[in-house]
Parts: structure tokens; C-alpha cells; sequence
């Protein structure tokens, strides 16, 4: 983790769909994986330690998959969606972290 304080998972709620969506900026000094545990501890109201990211997926890849590239510019595209925490978690390549707790 890049910083000391936890993420902004300030996000919407969509009473259609039972998601709850964060906008992750990839300017944040926090990491992506970082904030995906955030915004899943902020819906499913667990302890911390009933969240174990690194049994589904690797927060360092993840990290890489939605940073930008090496010459500096944004990842255009791409989802990836996997279960945590007995949540849906979407990522999606324009900074979209949803979380949909009644997968």
C-alpha cells in the first residue's frame, strides 16, 4: 500500500441492480487492490480479516492490469470480474470498482 490512510469508498448505491460503485482514480496514491478491499469491508460490514483478496486474485496484478503502462498513459478497456467475500467484484478499465453483494 502506497498510503497510510484508507481509500475514499464513497460510492453509489443502485437499488436496481443491489451494486454499490466506487470510482477508482489511478492518479490515487492509494492502490486499486487496496480500495476493492475497502469497498467490499464498506458493503459487507466484515472485520478485516474475513477479507482475504490474495485467495481469489493477486493484489499485485491487479494492481498492474488497471495501471497505466509503462510510457505513462491510461489503460484504455478491459473488466475483470471475480468473487470476494461472498460479493460480485467488477473492475473495469475506466476506474469502476463495483461490488454487488447479492451474487
Amino acid at each position: 500500500m502506497q498510503g497510510n490512510s484508507p481509500p475514499d469508498t464513497t460510492g453509489t448505491y443502485d437499488p436496481e441492480t443491489g451494486a454499490y460503485v466506487v470510482d477508482y482514480h489511478e492518479t490515487s496514491d492509494v492502490e486499486l487492490s487496496v480500495t476493492v478491499v475497502h469497498a467490499v469491508l464498506e458493503v459487507t460490514e466484515k472485520d478485516p480479516t474475513e477479507v482475504d483478496l490474495n485467495a481469489v486474485v493477486q493484489p499485485d496484478a491487479l494492481n498492474r492490469i488497471f495501471g497505466r503502462l509503462p510510457d505513462g498513459t491510461s489503460r484504455v478497456g478491459g473488466t475483470l470480474t471475480f468473487e470476494l467475500a461472498g460479493c460480485r467484484v467488477t473492475v473495469t478499465g475506466d476506474g469502476e470498482v463495483c461490488v454487488d453483494p447479492t451474487a
